[in-house]
């Protein structure tokens, strides 16, 4: 059975129905679907039957949610343009196929109207969305054909075909999802394991492509999850439920033991340094291609680092049940851990117009090159990588080395501004710059008095050290969003500059060197 959280199926079944701090009780015996929702957002989750895994965890939930299915499909036979939008019926139509065999059905009601579900969904296919949509949809239409008795044949093997062709096209050859987004790659897992588990129980064999897939993407996501057991939050992902993570890392026969992660992705393009007790994964690639960018975040070199305590720097990061409004302005550079050059983004995200009203908040002009090499030594692992983002506008190349010691514990890095060699500056004049670090709520920043160095306390336990030589040295108010859907104060360092346009990268001007390092013994 799919993961499903039990508090929560038990909050359902007693008709307390929560959803991104909204709450709609209709009691024991009731149902959502005829009440007012509190929100366009609410609505979508209750249509989506995204609940569904959850109430299935409860004792009683199998026969409340055959119940509720056949409610619903009574209630919304004729469709609307909401309940009925392509994206929806795929995201439903999954949910539905994947738990329809534990859902008691003696009048053969359910079987039928899931079966008009899947008609509908053949009849929209060509309009759900690109990426885990489409992706959601073909696996839906699969599990259709292998629950089928008959004409199962034809039906599945053109569906195979279909989930082969989205398979080729949206996970790369490392495991990783297109988008670059790793809840997407785990999203993208969980909807493969779930049909290859739905074909394995009727009997049949899932595609070459199919298994292939699986086996990419476990490792990945393996690499992309921090010491917490949670997803890093790159590109439009939060870090989701670590019971989640775990059930799907242990794999269609329920191993113990976790696939082991990479230290590099090269096509992902994220670099995990893990040394100790300390893991740091860094993005060095630019955004993903057209039209798998709607969620890609304008922030090369970002970092995130976690520690045996739990999560340390990060990014603001995203959450699908958090406010709209917050959504554009988490995938600016100064919502990442990297730095930012003269307030501005490398790279553009249509904001308005009519480009933005047919495609979307695409990417407009992405954020440059990046490259990265790594080097690992017996003292710990060095990582060097530079983006060329500014390059066009200010002529500057930002350079980001890193340090990992072998216990974990130190944690050293540089970040440069230069001219690359062989090119004319563009300008000699100053460029204002503002290195970020974002620190997790659980973490307590207090700056020292020389303003060149911070306390930073998690968890009310573990103590580090930050250092830098450059400056000034500020602690600034950040949010977190990757949490869950309200937004959380966590705080921030800022170290803030003027580059030199001319400038090679060594000087103070365009050099800021920086420190974490742990303090041994308790602080508090």
């Amino acid at each position: 059975m799919p993961y499903g959280k039990k508090s929560t199926g038990t909050e359902l079944l007693a008709g307390r129905w929560c959803f991104a701090g909204q709450t709609v009780d209709v009691g024991a015996h009731g149902h959502p679907f005829s009440v007012s929702m509190p929100s366009e957002r609410y609505a979508g989750w209750i249509h989506d039957f995204d609940w569904l895994f959850d109430l299935l965890t409860a004792q009683g939930g199998a026969a409340k949610a055959g119940q509720l299915a056949v409610q619903w499909a009574d209630l919304f036979a004729g469709g609307n343009s909401f309940v009925f939008a392509p994206d929806r019926l795929a995201r439903r139509g999954l949910n539905w196929g994947r738990a329809l065999s534990a859902l008691p059905d003696p009048t053969g009601q359910l079987a039928a109207r899931y079966a008009g579900q899947m008609r509908a969904l053949r009849r929209a296919l060509s309009r759900v969305s690109p990426g885990l949509p489409m992706l959601r949809a073909q696996a839906a239409l699969v599990i259709f054909g292998a629950r089928l008795n008959d004409k199962a044949e034809t039906v599945l093997a053109r569906a195979l075909d279909g989930l082969d062709e989205e398979i080729t096209g949206q996970i790369l050859a490392d495991g990783g999802h297109i988008s670059r987004s790793p809840m997407a790659t785990l999203d993208a897992l969980e909807i493969l394991m779930g049909t290859d588990a739905v074909l394995q129980a009727a009997g049949l064999e899932g595609s070459r492509a199919l298994g292939r897939a699986i086996d990419r993407l476990m490792p990945m996501v393996a690499t992309l999850r921090h010491t917490d057991g949670a997803m890093a939050v790159f590109h439009g992902g939060h870090e989701g439920d670590p019971d989640r993570v775990s059930a799907l890392l242990r794999g269609r026969d329920g191993g113990e033991s976790d696939p082991q992660p990479f230290a590099y992705g090269p096509h992902t393009g994220y670099h995990r340094l893990d040394a100790g007790e300390s893991v740091v994964l860094i993005d060095t690639q630019s955004v993903a291609p057209r039209p798998y960018d709607l969620d890609a975040h304008l922030a090369p070199l970002a970092m995130e680092i976690s520690t045996s305590e739990g999560r340390l720097l990060v990014n603001c990061g995203w959450h699908p049940a958090a406010a709209p409004d917050w959504r554009r302005p988490v995938r600016a550079s100064a919502a990442h851990s990297t730095l930012t050059l003269a307030d501005r983004s490398p790279g553009e995200i249509l904001e308005d117009g009519f480009m933005a009203d047919a495609l979307g908040a695409v990417v407009a002009e992405d954020s440059g090159i990046v490259r990265a090499r790594l080097k690992e030594q017996s003292s710990g692992i060095w990582l060097e990588s530079s983006h060329d983002g500014y390059k066009d506008a200010h002529g500057l190349v930002h350079r980001r080395r890193l340090f990992v010691g072998e216990d974990g514990g130190d944690i050293r890095g540089e970040d440069s501004l230069f001219v690359p060699m062989g090119d004319a500056p563009l300008s000699r004049d100053p460029v204002p710059f503002a290195l970020r670090f974002h620190f997790h709520p659980d973490v307590r920043v207090s700056l020292a008095q020389d303003l060149s160095s911070a306390l930073l306390v998690q968890n009310g336990r573990s103590g580090w050290r930050f250092r830098t030589d450059g400056g000034p040295l500020a602690v600034e108010p950040s949010v977190y969003l990757a949490g869950g859907a309200r937004p959380v104060r966590c705080q921030q360092l800022v170290i803030s500059g003027n580059a030199l346009g001319d400038g090679d990268g060594q000087g103070r001007d365009n050099r800021v060197r920086w420190s974490l390092r742990r303090l041994r013994g308790r602080s508090t």
